[in-house]
């Protein structure tokens, strides 16, 4: 049985991206579809170009582009039991968004096809949903006209969340330093030393004797005086060094300062009577994320399945 993978992209050029890029993971180009609410969206089968509305070749049915996506839905589930499920793909279209469309013959194919759509950029269409519902969706009404491009414009408006982060780096600063000089100094000084000198002395004694003929003799003694200067001498000896270099230490310093950021608050306002559901400007999600898809389920047989 035949199951078809319907994926939600934001704009036509998404989805044709995401066309291109399936077909280049071995999806045939004949197996998809893009729809959406531009006025030449059509549905390609093969080689020809057909429109959905009365399956005769583009330019032979008048019948409008959301006609033609309320014809391709009818021709899956019919008009008895169809989900409630449609209506928001229907009211994507209708808002700006465009569909694709895979036929999987095969059903074990139908988890690669659906993970290769989130990868190609489908958005999550239930949480798109409830975004809607902020804003007084309740459900889909094919009276309802189309978006046009500055509605679509302003429901997209995108509010930034913005976060500062704080980023500490170093850099090096010259702090101070030392500077070694060597000068000559000099210091007066006194050391005491004892001084040995010897002086002739003289000494006349009276004396009464004979005289002989050694007294007679001529001759004469000489003494040496002698005395002790004191002699000075210097030597110089090294008694200290000073060593100049340079040590490392690491410290840990923390950092506190306050960061700014911004939160995006979304207000619920009541509606007023009289005025069309889904108000632009009130979509909050950003654009291309892809989550899981809740409250889909696979059916085959003639029944099929959108993402």
């Amino acid at each position: 049985m035949t199951q078809t993978i319907i994926g939600v992209f934001n704009t036509l050029q998404d989805a044709e991206l995401a066309q291109t890029r399936l077909e280049a993971e071995g999806i045939a180009r004949t197996d998809m579809s893009v729809h959406s609410n531009d006025a030449s969206s059509s549905m390609t089968t093969g080689a020809a170009t057909t429109d959905l509305s009365t399956d005769r070749p583009v330019g032979e049915a008048n019948e409008g582009a959301m006609g033609r996506i309320e014809h391709f839905f009818k021709n899956l589930f019919g008009d008895d039991d169809r989900p409630e499920e449609i209506g928001h793909y229907q009211e994507a279209v209708r808002r700006g968004s465009a569909l694709l469309s895979v036929d999987v013959p095969d059903g074990t194919a139908t988890e690669r096809v659906r993970d290769a759509l989130y990868a190609a950029g489908a958005i999550d269409i239930d949480s798109r949903v409830a975004q809607w519902r902020n804003t007084g969706y309740s459900s889909y009404d094919r009276n309802a006209p189309a978006y046009t491009a500055d509605e679509i414009a302003a429901e997209r408006q995108a509010f930034p969340v913005v976060q500062e982060s704080l980023e500490v780096g170093k850099r090096e600063v010259q702090t101070g330093g030392v500077r070694v000089y060597s000068r000559l100094t000099e210091t007066p000084v006194s050391e005491s030393v004892n001084l040995h000198e010897e002086h002739a002395s003289i000494e006349r004694r009276a004396v009464d004797r004979p005289a002989t003929a050694a007294d007679l003799k001529e001759g004469f003694v000489e003494i040496k005086e002698t005395a002790e200067q004191a002699v000075v001498a210097k030597t110089a000896r090294v008694v200290e060094e000073v060593v100049v270099g340079k040590e490392s230490s690491n410290r840990t310093e923390t950092i506190t300062d306050t960061v700014r950021g911004t939160e995006v608050e979304v207000e619920r306002t009541a509606g007023v009577e009289g005025t069309t559901t889904g108000v632009p400007g009130a979509t909050t999600g950003v654009a291309g994320t892809t989550t899981d898809l809740e409250g889909t389920t696979g059916v085959t047989g003639t029944k099929k399945t959108p993402l």
